[in-house]
């Protein structure tokens, strides 16, 4: 490979799209994963892509990586929205089922979030890896970009966006519907019956309620699951 101009502002072009993806896409753009891990995966796909495209003459360079960088930018924070349904959804049932003083320290959000939340995020990123989200990365820093890509890619970005918390609340809608229903009888049963001590009770009730559901549901909740990891990866693919 001989190192000239258009060769150099091939590398440069597909760096700022790699860079780009990994700082935004899910699971390899968490705040949890190292530093060296993320240059090491930029450096290597950027060499390895960079090799087989086309060159690109330095006069032409500034808009393209541009673009370059628009499209990585906003194809990762679309898979993003896609992929924080699961999160929403954990947050959502961790709250219907009483665990908000149960919140710790999650890395890879990098902020405090609920136990049930960091649960339901791990599940999600292990389900993006499996269905080869990984390598969906990749496939998207090698495809070819263009300014129409920007005219498909900002509506579904806007579109992701607003509907992560309808998709988030239809994955957790059975838990927070038991919790309803539990929280509501203990309501009428201390309105019954007002020397029954109800907040000793409450919170055993609503789990017991909410696990029968999470154990009856399982199988379509981690379908559900599985299939936002699919959507997310196929956001690369487009």
């Amino acid at each position: 490979m001989t190192l000239d101009e258009p060769t150099i502002g091939a590398f440069i072009a597909t760096l700022t799209r790699a860079s780009a993806l990994t700082a935004t896409a899910p699971v390899i753009g968490d705040t949890g994963v190292p530093m060296r891990a993320k240059v090491t995966f930029v450096l290597v796909i950027t060499g390895a892509v960079a090799s087989n495209r086309a060159g690109i003459p330095l006069a032409s360079l500034p808009l393209i990586a541009s673009i370059e960088l628009c499209v990585g930018f906003v194809t990762g924070f679309t898979a993003r929205f896609i992929m924080a349904r699961a999160a929403i959804a954990g947050q959502l049932m961790g709250l219907s089922l009483g665990f908000g003083f149960a919140s710790q320290y999650d890395v890879h959000a990098g902020e405090s979030a609920i136990t049930m939340r960091t649960i339901v995020t791990t599940m999600s990123a292990l389900a993006f890896l499996a269905v080869g989200g990984l390598e969906a990365v990749v496939r998207g820093i090698a495809a070819p970009a263009h300014v129409l890509d920007l005219a498909s890619l900002g509506p579904e970005l806007l579109r992701e966006g607003t509907a992560a918390m309808g998709h988030g609340l239809a994955l957790a809608a059975p838990v927070v519907l038991a919790a309803l229903v539990g929280n509501v009888g203990l309501a009428v049963m201390n309105r019954a019956a007002p020397a029954i001590n109800i907040f000793s009770i409450s919170l055993s009730v609503v789990l017991i309620g909410g696990g029968m559901v999470m154990l009856g549901g399982g199988g379509n909740f981690v379908g559900g699951i599985v299939g936002h990891a699919q959507d997310a990866a196929g956001v690369f693919a487009r």
